[in-house]
């Protein structure tokens, strides 16, 4: 952990901010990283209202703050 790359999925681990106030990132909110500052702090951009798909907030975070999605074996049946 603690090394982000550009165009990662993550997932919020626990509320970011003011989710009252909507400028805040809900547990379990997905989003993509767009940047990684010199500390190795990722810029993601959440999305967090179903209702406007093109609505966005983004946020600073720590390798603490979110979960990498990873894509799940696929299972093949025979």
């Amino acid at each position: 952990m603690g090394h982000f790359e550009i165009g990662e999925t993550v997932v919020a681990v626990r509320n970011l901010g003011r989710v009252r106030w909507r400028s805040g990132v809900p547990k379990g909110a997905v989003g993509i990283v767009v940047g990684v500052d010199w500390l190795g702090d990722a810029r993601v951009n959440f999305a967090v209202d179903e209702s406007m798909p093109g609505k966005t907030v983004e946020h600073i975070v720590a390798d603490g703050d979110v979960r990498r999605l990873r894509a799940a074996p696929r299972r093949l049946t025979g």
